[in-house]
């Protein structure tokens, strides 16, 4: 759980405050040093505040989004991005969902290289300062260490995600010629790094610290990363230490769908276990602007427009499959049976006749919202939607003027239910399929569909559709077909689809209509991403990804 106000001043209360002071003399009076920076628990506890940005910072936990980087849930079969925002992030995006050039060993808008080397070597920096300079309670440094190495497993593991072997840094170094460490050796780092950190850091922290991150943050994340690493005990066993503090109220399943992305905090969200709050003004964002339908903000928004594949996911509410093969046609009238769909279906997706903010969803050519075919004509109607759909979770219907006013809704990263489908995946790679259908079941039940009690293929497969729809639009579809290695059957050759509604003077037909231009393409070699030549030019002794 981080709820922490991390706006930028607190940062440069750290690294850059400015003006003279007594107590600094005859240090430099433009920033704090290295010793009044261990001088005491609350200059340490400042210095680490400076890491948690890192929740949000790049998308380098994966929840693009909220902080307008690539849109990597619009590189998959679920969304489709820049509808009709030419050169926004979400043009970007679709660019690199149908041409895999863009990927080179010279550019990729998905490498994290640089950026989470730089952050690793300023936790290196605070560890070996939090080493040599702080005076103050063994206990407290302990504490701090674990909250810095939980980001430093978290950047790993991110690089890890990317590239599949990396560079180790465990301490402060000069030496810029480092070799790449073996696949083992970085996942039992990353571990580690994640095991110490839950050791040590508490399950709940006093009022004045809530927010930081505790023992159940580091055992999700941890959950999460093992299961890329394919280490299914460790990926069950910390799940499951999770899921314990279930019974002891410290986490619970959200009884609506709807209110799961609220703050743990403000919203009194109980299933939110890691989440990043912004602060209005001084930090926020600007997805509400993005993703909002175009009739929100004339001229903007409606970058984010789930898919028709993602809408046959869904089961009927209490259970049943949809045939949707009748709307797979042209000019059909009957209304596709969107009223019908289970609870995650409408959170998730707006379509045409969902009430929003206090008026009704108009996704076609004169309608208030709009519609365009792909790719836009010149002068074509920005922020309309190209599959007829708009993305509803995580925008905030509260939001009303998105010209003025930024957003500042929390990033909630990682969700109880995230958990109880990791532990599904693991206890299913363990064999244990008891456990695999629990977890499973436990995020079916809170909305409303029946228990399945799956054997074989059959679970797999039904756990990883429930990914697909529990997590739509939070960032992990891309990396969960990459780890899988489903990402070449399901993303090579695919063009996506959508519903071209027509307003006939009062009533509608349905077009089921392609919305790519090209095939979607994920060459194999993509599994594991190259190391940017930029980045080997001063160390030679790190090797290029093979295939690269």
């Amino acid at each position: 759980m981080n709820r922490y106000i991390l706006s930028l001043i607190i940062a440069a209360a750290m690294f850059g405050l400015t003006g003279c002071n007594k107590f600094l003399t005859p240090e430099p009076t433009d920033k704090y040093s290295e010793t009044v920076a261990f001088s005491s628990e609350k200059n340490a506890k400042l210095y680490v505040n400076s890491f948690y940005p890192i929740i949000s910072h790049y998308g380098l936990f994966g929840g693009a989004y909220l902080n307008g980087n690539m849109y990597v849930d619009g590189l998959t079969d679920i969304i489709k991005t820049a509808g009709s925002t030419i050169g926004s992030n979400g043009a970007i995006a679709n660019m690199y969902a149908t041409n895999p050039s863009l990927i080179t060993p010279d550019q990729n808008s998905l490498d994290i290289w640089s950026n989470a080397y730089y952050y690793i070597r300023l936790i290196n920096e605070f560890m070996d300062g939090l080493d040599k300079k702080a005076t103050f309670d063994a206990t407290i440094k302990t504490r701090l260490n674990a909250e810095v190495r939980f980001f430093r497993a978290s950047l790993y593991f991110m690089l890890m995600r990317n590239h599949g072997s990396v560079i180790l840094l465990k301490e402060l170094t000069s030496d810029p010629i480092h070799p790449r460490s073996t696949a083992a050796e970085c996942w039992d780092f990353i571990e580690t790094e994640f095991d110490f950190a839950a050791q040590n850091l508490p399950q709940t922290w006093a009022s004045a610290d809530a927010g930081r991150i505790t023992k159940g943050a580091v055992y999700a994340m941890k959950s999460r990363a093992m299961l890329y690493a394919e280490r299914w005990q460790s990926a069950y066993d910390a799940a499951v230490k999770v899921v314990a503090m279930v019974g002891d109220g410290t986490y619970a399943l959200n009884p609506s769908y709807d209110k799961a992305f609220g703050s743990y905090f403000s919203n009194s969200n109980k299933e939110a276990i890691l989440e990043f709050q912004y602060s209005y003004p001084n930090l926020v964002h600007n997805y509400d602007m993005i993703a909002s339908p175009g009739g929100d903000y004339t001229g903007f928004g409606g970058d984010v427009n789930p898919t028709q594949e993602l809408v046959e996911s869904y089961e009927m509410a209490g259970g049943g499959i949809v045939d949707w093969s009748a709307w797979h046609a042209a000019n059909v009238t009957d209304t596709p049976p969107w009223e019908s769909l289970e609870p995650r279906f409408q959170a998730t997706v707006l379509y045409n006749g969902s009430a929003w903010k206090g008026r009704i969803i108009q996704p076609y050519e004169g309608g208030v919202d709009g519609w365009t075919a792909y790719p836009p004509a010149a002068g074509s109607n920005k922020g309309a939607t190209t599959t007829g759909y708009y993305l509803k979770k995580n925008v905030d219907e509260t939001h009303i003027d998105l010209i003025n006013r930024a957003s500042s809704k929390p990033l909630v990263e990682i969700r109880l239910a995230e958990v109880y489908l990791n532990l599904a995946e693991a206890a299913y790679n363990l064999s244990n399929t008891a456990d695999a259908n629990s977890g499973m079941n436990a995020v079916r039940q809170r909305v409303g569909l029946p228990v399945l009690n799956l054997t074989g293929t059959a679970l797999l497969d039904q756990i990883k559709k429930e990914r697909k729809i529990e997590l739509a639009g939070e960032g992990q579809r891309y990396w969960d077909l990459r780890r899988w290695k489903d990402a070449v059957g399901t993303l090579s050759g695919l063009y996506v689809h959508g519903i071209k509604v027509t307003n006939m003077g009062g009533s509608f037909t349905y077009d089921y209509i392609s919305c790519d231009d090209m095939p979607r393409q994920f060459p194999e070699k993509f599994y594991a991403f190259p190391i940017l030549s930029s980045e080997r030019v001063n160390n030679p002794a790190c090797e290029q990804i093979t295939g690269w």
